[in-house]
Parts: structure tokens; C-alpha cells; sequence
């Protein structure tokens, strides 16, 4: 068919405007009703926020994520901040952080919520106090428990670390860990503060959580293995509930002989596995820590702790290699031909160091690590 001439084009545009106009009305109402239509299915075609190197994304499980975290506030923020690990600086971090204000409907004061979600990526500090303060204290608690699927770690509902492979070790040898950790706080009116931390939505998620941002900061760092980690399992339920302590002579974290002298203190029987054993005391009514004691002898896990259980016996009898701080003591053994590493926070008693050690050896069918009469 012939084009059409140009004059009678131009001649019949002029007598078309109507037609025009009628028709794209007609496309905006379509656009309009399919755009609404994707909204109410919550698919709406514009991107979901994505946090932490890209491991999260907003919407897709833990309440932090969606939109549970700022109940029915009018006034919210999610923001996302990161620094992300390179092959040339293996360190990063990465934080979610969550506010909220509203004005409370029982008594007409502000209430405000400040949350915050973070991701440390990178070696252990080289200085044996930090690093035990980093590790030990911080995710070697009674309330943690092993990360599941055999992954060098451990979690909790707020949180958690992960040992990444030897391919990504800093050049000296350290070995290069993932940490999770959930904080926050809730103000109401001019004078209630408490603790009220980023919901992670329990262990499990929080596993899930840590392995994602760990297999995306080792690919932003380039020593990510061929396959990426996974958590498909159940994650290790806790041996049993807090317990208070109501007599001096009360054994503790059901370890014979482990007594702290006091009353006023509650207690945390942890894990209790061939890699892993934890116990942790503290304070009933201030929750300050009084106590805390680890057995470690998962391979990658021990190997946080190389290195800084010095070269002699923490003490006269002792077996193995340690060391003893003001806060801290390490003694480094094999057992059961594993390099286990024996810890306490909080206290330098090696009392009960040496009580909490030699139940754990007993357990797994090795030599004491202290000599008789060394526990108390």
C-alpha cells in the first residue's frame, strides 16, 4: 500500500485530536490499573532495598526487614550503611539501623525505638586480650549454640559468628570471621529506658542472616569457596532453662564440684557437644557477668584462639599451654587428638577454670588438664 501523501496526513491530524486524547486517557487508565493492581499483589515493580553487600533484602523474612519492625508508627526510618571488603582490604562492616517515634495512646508520652543490626567482616584482633574479649565474651555464652551443618561458629537469637575457610586468613595467619549482632533501645517518656534489640526472628533466621552476608563479603573480598555456605538443618537446642542459684554448695551448669560461693547469681547451661561446651553465670538482679567458660575444640573454631595461650602451663601441674589475665584465662591442650582450647571470662579463679576443664576432658574420655585438687 501507498504511503500516504504528507499534506493529507497533516490534513487529518487536526480532525483526530479527540481520538488522540481519548486514546492515551484510555492507555493511563490501563497503566493506572495494572500499576495498582501489581501494588495490591505486592509486586510493584520497583526495586525492594537490598542491605549488606547485598545479602538482605528488604521484605524477605526477619522482622527487622518488613514492615512489623515499626508496628503502626507514622514516624520511621530504615536506613542501610556499609563498607564493603575488597581484595586489597579485607575488613568491612555493614549496619541496618531502625528508628521509630510515636506518641503513646495510654498516656500521651513520646516513645521512641533506635535499632540496629551489624555485620563485621574480618580478621581476629592479633592481641590475645582483645581477642578474647571479642570472641570469648561476646559469642561464646551460655545462651549460644552451634551453628548447624557442621559451620565453625555459633548463634542466638541476637546474634552471632562465623570462622570463614582458610582461603580467606589475613596474610599472618589470623582467621577471618563473620560476626551478627542485634542491638536497640526503647524510650518512653522522659525517663524509661530498656534494652530492646532488632528482631533477627530467632536462632534459626539468625543463622541464615550470618551465612548470607558471609558468602557475599567473601565474594566482595575474592575467597569465596566453589560452593557457598548453607545452613539446611535444625539448629541445637539449649540443654536447659536459666537457673538460679540458691545455696553456696550448689553445683553449677551441673558440672560436680563447679561452685561460685554466692547466691546471687543465675546460671546458663549451654552446649554440650564434642566440639563445643559453654556455661555462663551472672548477676540475678543486675545481670552483670560473673562467669563464663568454654570448651572449643572445632578445628576452625580452636584456631581463633592460636597463638595466644603463650608457650608454658598456665600453672604448676597444669597441662598444656596458658595464659592468665585480670579478666581472662586460655590453657591450649589436645584432647582426644584435637587442639581444644579451655576458657574463662569474667573471673581469674582458675578454681573454676580447672573444674569446668576437667569435666569436659572426662566427658570426651581424655587425660585432666589439671591436677588434683586444682578445681574448686
Amino acid at each position: 500500500m501507498a504511503p500516504a501523501a504528507p499534506g493529507r496526513l497533516r490534513r487529518a491530524l487536526p480532525h483526530s485530536r479527540r481520538g488522540r486524547w481519548l486514546l492515551i486517557s484510555a492507555l493511563v487508565l490501563v497503566l493506572a490499573g495494572t500499576g495498582l493492581g501489581t501494588w495490591v499483589a505486592d509486586t510493584w515493580p520497583w526495586p525492594k532495598n537490598r542491605y549488606c553487600w547485598g545479602a538482605w533484602q528488604e521484605d524477605s523474612g526477619p522482622g527487622f526487614l518488613g514492615d512489623e519492625a515499626f508496628d503502626d508508627d507514622d514516624d520511621w526510618s530504615r536506613t542501610g550503611k556499609q563498607t564493603a571488603p575488597t581484595r586489597e582490604r579485607p575488613t568491612g562492616r555493614c549496619d541496618v539501623i531502625i528508628a521509630s517515634n510515636y506518641k503513646s495512646s495510654y498516656d500521651g508520652d513520646e516513645v521512641s525505638t533506635d535499632q540496629q543490626v551489624s555485620v563485621e567482616y574480618g580478621p581476629v584482633p592479633k592481641g590475645a586480650e582483645a581477642r578474647l574479649a571479642m570472641v570469648h565474651d561476646g559469642f561464646l555464652g551460655g545462651d549460644m549454640v552451634p551453628l548447624p551443618d557442621g559451620l565453625p561458629g555459633t548463634v542466638n537469637g541476637r546474634g552471632g559468628l562465623l570462622v570463614l575457610p582458610e582461603s580467606c586468613d589475613a596474610q599472618d595467619g589470623r582467621p577471618t570471621v563473620v560476626t551478627l549482632q542485634a542491638s536497640g533501645t526503647y524510650t518512653g517518656g522522659p525517663s524509661y529506658v530498656r534494652n530492646d534489640p532488632a528482631d533477627l526472628g530467632g536462632a534459626r533466621q539468625a543463622a541464615e542472616l550470618l551465612v548470607a552476608a558471609a558468602n557475599h563479603g567473601m565474594a566482595a573480598a575474592g575467597c569465596a569457596p566453589d560452593e557457598p555456605l548453607r545452613v539446611s538443618s535444625p539448629v541445637y537446642d539449649l540443654p536447659g532453662d536459666v537457673e538460679r542459684v540458691f545455696s553456696t554448695s550448689d553445683d553449677v551448669c551441673g558440672i560436680r564440684g563447679l561452685h561460685l560461693g554466692t547466691e546471687d547469681i543465675e546460671y546458663q547451661t549451654g552446649a554440650v557437644t564434642r566440639d563445643l561446651q559453654t556455661c555462663s553465670a551472672r548477676g540475678d538482679r543486675n545481670g552483670v557477668p560473673y562467669l563464663q567458660l568454654a570448651m572449643v575444640a572445632q578445628p576452625r573454631l580452636a584456631a581463633v584462639f592460636d597463638g595466644i595461650a603463650g608457650a608454658r602451663p598456665a600453672a604448676r601441674g597444669w597441662r598444656g599451654t596458658g595464659t592468665i589475665g585480670e579478666k581472662h584465662a586460655i590453657v591450649r591442650a589436645d584432647c582426644a587428638g584435637r587442639p581444644t582450647a579451655f576458657l574463662m571470662g569474667a573471673s581469674s579463679d582458675l578454681g573454676h577454670l580447672a573444674a569446668f576443664a576437667n569435666a569436659a576432658t572426662a566427658r570426651l574420655r581424655c587425660a585432666p588438664i589439671a591436677p588434683k585438687g586444682a578445681a574448686r
